[in-house]
């Protein structure tokens, strides 16, 4: 309907009155908190580099509420639960875009309807340059006057130079040719479905890589994708890794040719499939609905299972620790790639291997920022998909249990936290022996548990049990040696 773009044209028109004017993308929790404490730092707040999230969204909004000309858009929003993030004076305005009706009490809703025809048609007439109003009026009619099916015709009429009564004949074919393919996809009109169509076809035929771009990014979120992300990826740039995966092959060579991965985007925008930014690209989120819907059912596993290694690839790992602040805003700008990669191929059951260690990497950045409901969800899905892919008993399954342990501690579920830890180092002990540093991890972190149940005694015994194993097998001095040494301190102290 143009919800978002009606947002959009509201800021420009009305820019001058506002001091402050900030978007933040409302569909997924993660992005939501993100975006909004990202207005911390233009703002410069004191709280701009504080770790815990929560309070750096708190911040931004004690600063909503004490200063008037600012405008706050909320797009794409689940539901009435964001308002949590609304500020509770009237200092400034606020737009929420969202297809959900049910707003009510929260806010004053306006339904966005479909053209009149009369628009509709000078909208078709003034997009191709072309006088046939009776041909503008048919094929509006035809496409339900929906502003997005409208869009998506007078891009591809204006690339092909297509007549309007031409367009309006192969979208009757096409469209005849998809009904009989199946039953069309409750999530977006048939006619929506068939001017795409017509569009991906005009994609893969002038630009092959441009539709396999365009089939990679239907498994990411629509927003902000880093075109970096592609350029790179080993999984594209590197020809022996993409040759493991050869339905990447000829988007590597793409992406090898800076020349040549120009002319892919460019093919995406020509026909309003896709749209850039500076240094992102984005693409609507029925685009992608469309692309994963038209693809083959092995088609669709593969591109799948392309996008969570190639976001896994990205995400900070290893040594770029994601509870280390230094990684944070790169983990802030994959994370809701991150979580939209791993949807998909949990989904389709692929790659688990690289999806569970992407959502455990996504946990651990969750729980650094404090965002511990959202740590859980990511870890406990982790968990789930490393059982399947390696067992019950891998030391891969006791990390993700060691790091949920941790996430239930700072909810201060102990019980949960305890029992997490015991399996994970009942699994380590059998796996690496029981004077292994990864068991005196256990050991530790366990012991913290304990002194916080108020077992000192237990405590004691385990903070004993790590130090001797890390006295053993590292130098004197090492950090690990001496932050096992203080937890020591603390219960006899």
């Amino acid at each position: 309907m143009g919800k978002t773009q009606l947002a959009t044209e509201y800021a420009y028109r009305h820019a001058a009155e506002y001091d402050a004017v900030w978007w933040v993308r409302a569909a997924e929790p993660e992005a939501l908190a993100g975006d909004y404490a990202a207005l911390a730092t233009p703002l410069d707040l004191p709280q701009k580099d504080d770790p815990d999230q929560r309070l750096v969204v708190q911040a931004v909004r004690r600063w909503l509420e004490q200063h008037p000309r600012w405008l706050l858009i909320l797009d794409n929003a689940p539901g009435p639960e964001v308002s949590d993030y609304l500020p509770r004076a009237a200092t400034g305005h606020v737009i929420v875009t969202s297809c959900k009706p049910n707003w009510r009490g929260v806010a004053d809703p306006l339904t966005v309807q479909v053209w009149p025809r009369a628009e509709a048609v000078a909208f078709l007439l003034k997009r191709t340059g072309q006088a046939d109003e009776g041909a503008a009026d048919r094929l509006a009619e035809e496409l339900g006057d929906l502003p997005l099916a409208l869009e998506q015709a007078g891009a591809y009429i204006e690339a092909s130079q297509r007549s309007l009564s031409g367009y309006l004949d192969l979208f009757r074919q096409r469209r005849q040719e998809m009904l009989r393919r199946g039953r069309p996809s409750t999530d977006y009109p048939h006619t929506v479905a068939t001017t795409w169509e017509i569009s991906f076809q005009a994609v893969q035929e002038a630009a092959p890589a441009g539709a396999d771009l365009l089939n990679l990014c239907a498994f990411l979120a629509p927003d902000d994708i880093p075109r970096d992300l592609f350029s790179c990826s080993s999984r594209i740039c590197n020809p022996a890794e993409a040759a493991k995966e050869p339905i990447l092959e000829p988007l590597a060579e793409a992406v090898a040719d800076p020349l040549q991965f120009d002319e892919a985007v460019a093919a995406l925008r020509r026909y309003s499939l896709l749209e850039v930014g500076e240094g992102v690209l984005s693409v609507h989120r029925l685009v992608q609905a469309v692309a994963r819907d038209r693809l083959t059912d092995e088609a669709r596993k593969k591109w799948a299972a392309a996008a969570v290694r190639i976001v896994d690839d990205a995400f900070p790992s290893g040594e770029d620790d994601p509870s280390d602040v230094r990684t944070w805003p790169v983990c802030a700008r994959l994370l809701p790639h991150a979580l939209a990669a791993a949807g998909h191929a949990q989904a389709l059951h692929v790659a688990p291997e690289a999806t569970g260690r992407l959502l455990n990497q996504a946990g651990l950045y969750l729980s650094g920022r404090a965002e511990s409901t959202q740590a859980k969800v990511a870890l406990q899905r982790a968990l789930a998909i490393c059982e399947g892919a390696y067992g019950p008993n891998h030391p891969d399954v006791a990390g993700v249990l060691n790091n949920l342990s941790g996430v239930f501690w700072d909810m201060q579920d102990l019980k949960e936290a305890r029992t997490h830890l015991e399996r994970a180092l009942a699994i380590d002990e059998a796996a690496f022996g029981p004077e292994h540093p990864t068991v005196a991890r256990d050991v530790n972190n366990l012991g913290s548990v304990l002194h916080d149940l108020g077992d000192l005694a237990g405590a004691r015994a385990h903070y004993e049990r790590a130090l001797a194993i890390l006295e053993a097998k590292l130098p004197p001095g090492h950090p690990h040696i001496e932050t096992v040494r203080r937890n020591l301190e603390s219960v006899d102290g």
